[in-house]
């Protein structure tokens, strides 16, 4: 027996739903590089230098790590050590786009205190703030260490960082109902208008219930004393 036209219609236009919408919940779950740069200068015009990539498995499923690319030289670790001498902070940053290369890419950065990074040994926490989109919102760096004690720490042990990366996915907060509040003014303004209408009446004609009594009270009130008088004479 053959379906229907519209029932074909419908169950083909889910079909196509559901596909569209597991393509789209896939774009940001493959496998995606992010590139991380890092400076030991101070400054605006600092030049920031490759750090390592950050490989994401699965944005929803914080699944990520980090590879370095090369390990520091003793230029670095100079540059690390005088860093600490000034009381600086080091720099990180990473594009707002995952998998991309483009120079032009605007970045997002933070930023730790060097004697921190020194004395943790290069062991540090990444921590990726993404929108739905898997777009970059934000980073964060944070150590091991709550504080610099001014420990020393040998070059063998600044040679390679210990990275690991989490990644927070920040949910759409709850949009504001505009137009039922509109919808809503706008009701009260008319019943307002009507209210006003209402009332647009004279005075007597308001509260006509309240006077005719008390005039009858008066015109009787004035026949009894009348009464009275004659009476009396």
């Amino acid at each position: 027996m053959a379906l229907p036209t519209s029932k074909i219609s419908i169950f083909i236009f889910l079909s196509f739903s559901c596909s569209l919408l597991a393509i789209l919940d896939d774009e940001f779950e493959g496998q995606s590089s992010l590139l991380v740069e890092h400076t030991f200068d101070t400054g605006a015009d600092a030049e920031f230098s490759r750090r390592g990539v950050i490989t994401i498995s699965s944005m929803k499923s914080n699944m990520a790590h980090f590879a370095q690319e090369s390990s520091l030289g003793m230029e670095e670790k100079s540059k690390l050590k005088e860093l600490i001498r000034k009381g600086g902070m080091y720099r990180i940053r990473v594009p707002t786009k995952v998998g991309t290369t483009d120079e032009n890419m605007p970045y997002v950065s933070t930023f730790m205190r060097a004697c921190a990074l020194y004395e943790s040994r290069l062991s540090d926490v990444l921590t990726l703030n993404v929108d739905q989109s898997g777009n970059i919102l934000s980073i964060s760096a944070t150590t091991y260490i709550p504080y610099c004690t001014g420990a020393t720490v040998s070059d063998a042990a600044l040679s390679n960082f210990n990275t690991s990366v989490e990644i927070i996915e920040t949910a759409s907060g709850p949009v504001p109902d505009t137009q039922s509040y509109m919808q809503k003014l706008e009701q009260e303004k008319v019943e307002k208008e009507k209210g006003a209408q209402a009332d647009n009446r004279s005075f007597f004609a308001k509260y006509w219930m309240y006077i005719v009594p008390v005039f009858f009270l008066l015109i009787l009130s004035n026949n009894m004393d009348s009464g009275q008088e004659g009476r009396g004479q």
